[in-house]
């Protein structure tokens, strides 16, 4: 700014001086002075606007899932490095530990020296030709995501550094976020885009541009575990502690960072299976007495023993002086407290009472005697899966007429009209006329979660069988693993490789990865590639070979060992490794390998399985 005045004054006293020495330019030289002084003032607006977005630049974070993966850390000889998607060395393999926050972008955090005393790493931060680069800080490390709903293993837009022993906030592009002032920065749980900070042993919230949410002035403080499919956990709210003489007294902060309930409560928790944005309905215990509230608003008094949340029929068991109640959400009593013991069971209530049973409805309306002690709607109430007071199980249609009779040890529903029945330990398939479509003579029968396929094993054998929509059988394999990859499945065991829709269809490869070039294919007994049209591209010559995943590359299998081939069938590495793995995944010369943080790297290390 000195500088910028220099200017300034200069360029008067010339003006100055022009004007003495042209006394009949006066009027003119008004008008240019003007216009000097109105440019003047818009370049110091301009200067300040810049100054302005410069100091805030380290303030646009938001969270991103990582949808591109370009960067790999390796481990070799007990050392981390770096390659990129194909193959290539980027960092080589000489730290304690690497760190990459974003696998789209170059930015490495590496980790040496580990010191005893501190329980600290020395790090620095190098990009991708192995330049250390912000190196206006020190001790920066990527946060974890502490386990949260994201694969992402770390924040991808934000690092951490120390300065003074205390912990700031950077964006990823090396820009300040925060000042060092906290004692400690961590993702909070169920939040990504929100981080938990302490100061001074205290509590409270952030957002990833460093703005405070919450104070920190609490002992702890978490999410209170609400989802929403839409919304996932943004309408989630906090529940946050104080230590006092007494003990810990817990209070709630809504998602929006407000406070709705004092410190004063004993424990509290969310009813999380009310999917209600709007809605917070919290049990809460004072003195050890149950008690609900909405939106901070009592609905029940804390004058019970314990209360339990049915999310079938929205409704509540109370208990008090050792008997048992129900209630719906509003506070009304749907059966008064005197019953030993209350059940929910389906859309009926279960009620123990001097050693007998008694059944009712959701809305307390004792039921026959004779009927049934449970009725559990599925297929949005086209059918009810029913349990008789001997404990045998049946399945009604939409107008409560017996289907499926009560004869069954176990039921539950498959898909479309077909119900996986359990007798004398031994499962099988009926369709809704009772009819047996898959025999009752397997040791496990399930419906692959989220597909429209049976899957049968037989435990002596270990031999699984697969069954489309239609209930036709289309695979056999002995000692398969089944993988859900997206839109297919995928059924694989240590000779075999195949791949069906979520309905059980077969398809080919070609179906399956239809971008790629070459195709994994088996021929009397030997597996190879060809190509879409099927022409030989690698000879049929090895024990099993996989198709070419996103990143180019595919594994071969011969005498028990792993090598690897690129898109165009060229061999990158001859088999040489030995694998656990029935499908290892390759990048270049380096196979997949998770550790029990369930973090991936990669290696090429040769090793003896024996």
């Amino acid at each position: 700014m000195g500088r910028r005045a220099n200017i300034n004054n200069e360029r008067n006293d010339d003006l100055r001086k022009t004007l003495r020495d042209n006394p009949n330019k006066r009027q003119g030289r008004r008008v240019n002075v003007k216009a000097i002084i109105i440019g003047i003032v818009v370049i110091a607006v301009i200067v300040a606007v810049v100054i302005a977005i410069q100091s805030n630049l380290g303030k646009n974070v938001s969270y991103e899932e990582v949808t591109q993966y370009d960067y790999f850390i390796t481990s070799i000889g007990g050392k981390a490095g770096v390659i990129d998607k194909e193959g290539n060395v980027v960092i080589n393999a000489e730290y304690d530990l690497i760190q990459i926050p974003n696998p789209s972008k170059p930015i490495f955090i590496c980790l040496y020296d580990y010191n005893t005393d501190t329980r600290e790493y020395n790090s620095k931060v190098l990009n991708e030709n192995g330049d250390e680069i912000y190196t206006n800080y020190s001790g920066i490390q990527a946060i974890p995501n502490n386990n949260t709903s994201s694969q992402n293993s770390y924040q991808t837009g934000i690092l951490r550094y120390k300065q003074d022993g205390k912990y700031g906030l950077l964006n990823i592009n090396g820009r300040k976020i925060t000042d060092a002032i906290y004692d400690s920065i961590e993702t909070l749980e169920y939040k990504d885009g929100i981080l938990k900070v302490s100061q001074e042993e205290k509590f409270g919230l952030i957002s990833l541009n460093g703005d405070e949410i919450v104070k920190p002035e609490y002992d702890s403080i978490a999410t209170d575990g609400y989802y929403n499919q839409d919304t996932k956990y943004e309408a989630a709210g906090y529940i946050v502690n104080v230590r006092t003489d007494e003990g810990y007294r817990y209070g709630y902060i809504n998602s929006e960072g407000k406070q709705t309930l004092d410190t004063m409560y004993t424990s509290l928790k969310r009813i999380t299976e009310i999917k209600d944005d709007e809605n917070v309905y919290l049990i809460t215990y004072r003195n050890g007495l149950a008690g609900l509230l909405r939106n901070g608003q009592t609905i029940i008094d804390n004058e019970y023993e314990d209360i339990e949340y049915d999310s079938t029929n929205n409704i509540l068991a109370l208990q008090k002086n050792a008997k048992q109640g129900v209630y719906d959400l509003s506070g009304n009593m749907i059966l008064p407290i005197q019953y030993d013991s209350i059940e929910f069971m389906g859309i009926y209530i279960n009620a123990m009472q001097n050693n007998e049973l008694l059944v009712f409805n959701t809305s307390g309306t004792i039921q026959d005697s004779n009927g049934y002690k449970s009725m559990t709607p599925v297929a949005d109430s086209k059918y009810y899966i029913t349990i008789d007071r001997n404990n045998n199980y049946g399945v009604l249609d939409s107008n409560r007429n017996i289907i499926i009779p009560s004869e069954y040890s176990y039921i539950e529903y498959a898909f479309d009209k077909y119900f996986i029945v359990t007798q004398n330990e031994l499962s099988g398939v009926l369709d809704e006329t009772s009819n047996v479509v898959i025999p009752l003579q397997y040791n496990v029968v399930q419906n692959i979660n989220g597909t429209n396929i049976i899957q049968t094993i037989n435990s002596e054998t270990n031999v699984s069988e697969i069954y489309n929509r239609n209930i036709e059988k289309v695979i056999t394999q002995e000692n398969a693993h089944v993988y859900i990859e997206g839109d297919y499945i995928e059924i694989s065991c240590e000779n075999n490789i195949q791949y069906t829709d979520l309905d059980g269809n077969i398809k080919d490869a070609t179906e399956i990865f239809p971008n790629n070039t070459v195709f994994a294919k088996q021929q009397d007994g030997k597996w190879g590639y060809v190509d879409k049209n099927g022409n030989t591209v690698v000879d049929f010559i090895y024990d099993l070979t996989t198709n070419i995943n996103e990143y180019g590359f595919g594994a071969v299998k011969l005498n028990g060992k792993w090598g690897v081939i690129n898109s165009n069938g060229e061999v990158i590495k001859e088999p040489t490794y030995e694998l656990t793995d029935i499908e290892p995944n390759f990048i270049g010369e380096y196979y997949e390998v998770s550790n029990i943080y369930q973090i991936p790297y990669y290696s090429n290390e040769v090793t003896n399985m024996e």
